[in-house]
C-alpha cells in the first residue's frame, strides 16, 4: 500500500521552491543595499565635514584670529569632496559637494564662561543622486557643536 502524495511546506522546499518570507527577506536586503549605495556616501562626507570642523574648533584654542579660522575651514569643506550634479541645461557639470557661505557660519566664542566655549554652527545643502532611478533629490545637513577651548594646565614645566 502506498502512502498518499501530499503537499507539505517540506516537499515544496525539497524541490527548490521558494516561500514568501524568503521573498520578503531577499527584498529587504535589496533594498537596504540600495540604499546603503545612496546614502553611504553622503553620511560619510558629512562626518568628514563634522571631522574638519572639530580640526577647526581645535586649532581656535590657539589662534583668536576667529575670521581666519571660518575662511580657512570654509576653503577646507569646499576641496573635501566634488560630484556631477545636473547643471541648468541638464548635462552633469563637477562642483564641490560642500558649498558653505562664511557669512553663514555661526562662530561664537564665549570667553565669560567656565570653561571658555566655542559654538560653531551652520547648514549646507548637496545633492543626492538615486543611481538605478536616475533621479536627483536635495538635502540639507546640519552642523552644531559646541566645544570647550580652554587652553589646558599641565602643570608647573619641568
Amino acid at each position: 500500500m502506498q502512502a498518499p502524495a501530499t503537499s507539505s511546506p517540506r516537499a515544496a522546499l525539497a524541490r527548490g521552491g521558494i516561500t514568501w518570507v524568503t521573498a520578503l527577506l531577499l527584498f529587504l536586503l535589496g533594498g537596504g543595499g540600495y540604499l546603503a549605495i545612496t546614502w553611504g556616501p553622503v553620511w560619510f562626507v558629512h562626518l568628514e565635514v563634522k571631522q574638519v570642523v572639530h580640526d577647526y574648533m581645535n586649532q581656535a584654542v590657539k589662534n583668536a584670529n576667529d575670521a581666519e579660522l571660518v575662511e580657512k575651514m570654509v576653503h577646507k569643506l569646499r576641496t573635501l569632496d566634488e560630484q556631477d550634479v545636473p547643471g541648468d541645461d541638464g548635462e552633469l557639470v563637477r562642483t564641490p559637494t560642500i558649498e558653505v557661505d562664511p557669512g553663514a557660519v555661526t562662530w561664537e566664542r564665549d570667553a565669560q564662561a567656565e570653561p571658555p566655549t566655542l559654538h560653531v554652527a551652520f547648514e549646507y545643502t548637496r545633492a543626492v543622486r538615486y543611481p538605478i532611478l536616475d533621479r536627483w533629490t536635495e538635502v540639507t545637513l546640519d552642523v552644531d557643536l559646541t566645544k570647550d577651548v580652554a587652553r589646558p594646565d599641565w602643570g608647573p614645566s619641568r
